[in-house]
């Protein structure tokens, strides 16, 4: 690593100086304005880490190791017309076993990558009888759209056995919802109440109104929910008209059809999302590797 930089020095003047280094991490610091400091970072980083177009390549053999590291592992990688990515999915062999012993509750998320070819990674969690966070599946794909969850869930429902009554949440994204409803229509669907709160908040509606939305979602019964909607009605009925377009059965816990085990958000997906936040700017090979070392913690 100091080779190269010292060829850089040579080759291209640029000049640095080594603030701190072990044998996995290196911080070094540019002692020159101006002296093209990022296109050495870059090319530093190419050589660690391999660039986007190399880990893209060599992402197939990189799935076919994780399975003949442990063969009860599930991947899945599909090309488009062209030959080219278009989805990848992972399941870790842990994960799969342990799925049995979980909750049947999914939260189902994606975050965006930040690497050059941008994209984004769905993940799903669910939490265990100890109420600890666990994570299930992961894909990646070019964008939120129908024909990429379709594909997403239908390569988890091939890795994980799904024999019980299923209940997904999720924010109201639509080709989350048609993905659910293609690939598991007897699951029931619900909907995140902080990302609805954070709908309402976009629309200006007032404190009190999103008060009382709180507290009808959470009551427990049934006469509780009408009069606080009652109320909310009251003070705006705008507000009331959208939040019903939702029926009552995907957000308020009065009317869940199923058990969701107190669980209304996807809080515990979030939090996952936050652990690989840094690592989404990463080549996506360092960002599986990141992944697979963070769950054999």
């Amino acid at each position: 690593m100091t080779k190269f930089f010292c060829s850089l020095e040579i080759n291209q003047k640029v000049e640095f100086t080594a603030v701190r280094s072990c044998s996995k991490r290196y911080e070094l610091k540019c002692i020159v304005d101006k002296c093209g400091w990022n296109r050495a970072i870059q090319k530093a980083v190419a050589c660690i880490r391999g660039t986007p177009e190399e880990n893209y390549q060599i992402l197939p053999s990189y799935l076919h190791m994780m399975v003949g590291k442990n063969s009860e592992t599930y991947t899945s990688i599909k090309r488009d017309a062209q030959n080219r990515f278009a989805y990848m999915f992972f399941a870790p062999a842990a994960s799969i076993a342990g799925w049995s012993y979980c909750r049947p509750v999914i939260a189902v998320d994606a975050t965006f990558l930040k690497s050059k070819y941008h994209g984004v990674l769905f993940v799903d969690v669910s939490k265990d009888a100890n109420n600890q966070i666990f994570p299930l599946c992961f894909g990646v794909a070019d964008s939120e759209n129908n024909e990429a969850y379709i594909w997403f869930f239908g390569e988890m429902r091939k890795a994980i056995q799904v024999s019980r009554e299923l209940v997904f949440l999720s924010d109201r994204n639509q080709s989350i919802a048609n993905g659910i409803r293609k690939v598991f229509p007897r699951a029931h669907h619900g909907i995140c109440l902080y990302h609805f709160e954070k709908n309402l908040k976009q629309r200006h509606a007032k404190a009190m109104v999103i008060n009382l939305f709180q507290s009808a979602a959470r009551s427990y019964k049934r006469e509780d929910f009408n009069q606080l909607m009652s109320q909310l009605k009251s003070i705006d009925k705008k507000t009331y008209n959208y939040i019903m377009e939702e029926p009552p059965e995907r957000w308020a816990r009065s009317w869940f059809p199923r058990r969701h085990y107190d669980m209304l958000t996807t809080n515990m997906v979030e939090s996952m999302n936050s652990v690989l936040l840094k690592e989404r700017e990463m080549p996506i090979l360092r960002m599986l590797d990141f992944i697979q070392e963070k769950l054999g913690e």
